[in-house]
């Protein structure tokens, strides 16, 4: 069989890159495109690991539409499409402004939605195609002060949800692959637009913060496999891309996988508030 054409957003670092490496791995079964908004970043990691780089911001529709074109017309059909591009922050819901919270959903949510209507037309005609989306544990049970990140991620797997028995009729599967914390910038990044915000350093909100997560990197530091590298989730990536029934949600770790079972469980929703509420100084 002719290798399968993979189409990876936020390929600039992380999970997006790791995953680009790792399947490019295996040539004789993918053909990686690896996108990302400065691809001159990553252009000598692709060279090494023979992928190929294409420029790409989500937040661009006609800048979508040229590279899924591009794919179609190099490689004739796209099998599977990994939406990974996406930031967060760390506020809650009074503290962030709302042009910042929409700039997040334009990214996180909205993007995944540009990148899906552009490639379904292709994936409908070939009557085959995976579309993987990259949520976190967060998008199925909210944490305190990522307010608008954990709604942003909700929202994808909702949309994930609803629209996957749809889309099984024209042969064409949805996965939702859920990673709990992981080693890379995402939170340097979400740390820094904190420091830079015009939030008053010294409102109601800063001190509840900066306690509840040092009582949560502690808990962390306390389980074993919590934090996971980028490779570590590229391998369950690599799993879901390979699984011939591919199933609607892959958690990437026991950690994660165990919330998810408390959270199904637990239909009022209390046990996860209380256990949030454990976590404040």
């Amino acid at each position: 069989m002719a290798p399968k054409v993979v189409l990876i957003t936020g390929a600039s670092g992380g999970i997006g890159l790791a995953t680009a490496v790792l399947l490019a791995k295996h040539s004789d079964k993918y053909k990686v495109i690896a996108t990302a908004r400065t691809p001159s970043a990553i252009q000598d990691v692709a060279s090494g690991n023979n992928f190929s780089v294409k420029k790409l911001d989500v937040t661009d529709d006609a800048m979508i539409k040229e590279v899924v074109e591009s794919v179609i017309k190099e490689y004739g059909r796209l099998d599977v499409l990994i939406n990974n591009a996406g930031f967060g922050t760390y506020f809650s819901v009074e503290q962030l402004d709302l042009k910042s919270h929409q700039a997040l959903f334009d990214t996180n949510y909205f993007g995944m939605v540009r990148m899906i209507q552009a490639v379904l037309p292709h994936m409908r005609a070939a009557h085959s195609g995976h579309i993987i989306n990259i949520t976190s544990l967060v998008g199925f049970q909210g944490m305190p002060f990522s307010d608008a990140y954990s709604a942003s991620k909700f929202a994808v797997e909702g949309l994930s949800e609803a629209m996957a028995p749809t889309l099984s009729k024209f042969g064409i599967s949805v996965s939702i692959v859920e990673p709990g914390p992981v080693a890379t910038n995402f939170t340097a990044r979400a740390q820094g637009d904190m420091a830079a915000s015009d939030t008053p350093k010294d409102d109601i909100y800063t001190p509840m913060m900066e306690g509840f997560f040092a009582t949560v990197r502690k808990g962390f530091a306390d389980i074993p496999g919590v934090r996971q590298t980028s490779e570590e989730v590229a391998d369950v990536l690599l799993k879901v891309v390979e699984d011939p029934k591919p199933h609607l949600r892959y958690q990437t770790s026991a950690f994660v996988e165990k919330q998810a079972k408390a959270k199904f469980l637990d239909a009022t929703g209390d046990q996860q508030v209380q256990q949030q509420l454990k976590s404040f100084p």
